[in-house]
C-alpha cells in the first residue's frame, strides 16, 4: 500500500471516530456556546454508532498492519524510508486520538457542571411535569438536559431518560413556568419538545 493510502487510512480513522461521537460532542458544545440548534441534527449518528466504531477499528487495524509489516528492500538493499506521518509514533498518536473520540460518550458527564442546589421552600408551590423530548440519543444527552434545567432558579429536580425520550421536572411554579422550562430545553440544548400533554401535579 502506498504512503498516500496509509495517510488516507489514518485520516479516515480519526474522521470515523469523531463522527461516531458527534451525537454527544455537539450537545456539550451547546452548553458553552450558541450551537444549541445543531445538537438535535446529529441524533442520526446514535443508531449507526456501532458500525462507525467497527469501521474505525478496521481502518486502524489495516493501518497498523501496513506500518508494522516488514518493508521491502530495494535493489541496493536499503529499506524504504518512512516520513513522519508514516512513523509508528504518529500511528499510535492517531490511534489514541481515535480511541479518545470514540469513548467520548462515556466520559462526557465529567465535563458537565454540577447542578446548583436549590434553596428549600414549601412543597406547596412545587409541581411535577413530564417534558417529552426529541433528539436525545445516548446517556450523555440526559446530562446535558439535567444540567441546563437544574441550573435554573426554581427547579428542584430533573430526571431525564433518553430511552423514554422524556424529562421529569419538579419545579417551583412561583419562580419558573412550564413554558420557560420548555424554552430552556430547546434554546440551551438544541433538543426539541414534542407537543404532548404534560402531566403537571
Amino acid at each position: 500500500m502506498s504512503k498516500a493510502n496509509t495517510n488516507k487510512l489514518l485520516g479516515s480513522g480519526i474522521l470515523l471516530a469523531f463522527t461516531s461521537s458527534l451525537c454527544c460532542i455537539v450537545p456539550l458544545l451547546a452548553l458553552f456556546g450558541s450551537v444549541g440548534s445543531l445538537a438535535s441534527m446529529f441524533s442520526w449518528v446514535e443508531p449507526i454508532r456501532p458500525y462507525l466504531l467497527l469501521a474505525t477499528a478496521l481502518v486502524l487495524a489495516i493501518a497498523f498492519y501496513q506500518t508494522y509489516k516488514p518493508t521491502k528492500k530495494d535493489d541496493c538493499g536499503c529499506e524504504e524510508k518512512k516520513t513522519g506521518m508514516q512513523s509508528k509514533t504518529f500511528l499510535w498518536v492517531v490511534a489514541l486520538l481515535s480511541f479518545t473520540l470514540s469513548a467520548f460518550p462515556y466520559y462526557a458527564p465529567y465535563f458537565q457542571k454540577k447542578p446548583i442546589q436549590q434553596s428549600t421552600t414549601s412543597n406547596f408551590n412545587y409541581k411535577q411535569s413530564v417534558l417529552h423530548i426529541r433528539g436525545m440519543s445516548c446517556s450523555a444527552c440526559e446530562g446535558h438536559i439535567n444540567q441546563a434545567l437544574q441550573s435554573k432558579k426554581g427547579v428542584k429536580s430533573v430526571v431525564t431518560s433518553y430511552g423514554k425520550g422524556q424529562a421529569v421536572v419538579k419545579f417551583d411554579s412561583t419562580q419558573i413556568s412550564l413554558t420557560q422550562l420548555k424554552e430552556i430545553v430547546e434554546k440551551e440544548t438544541g433538543y426539541k419538545i414534542i407537543n404532548k400533554s404534560a402531566n403537571v401535579n
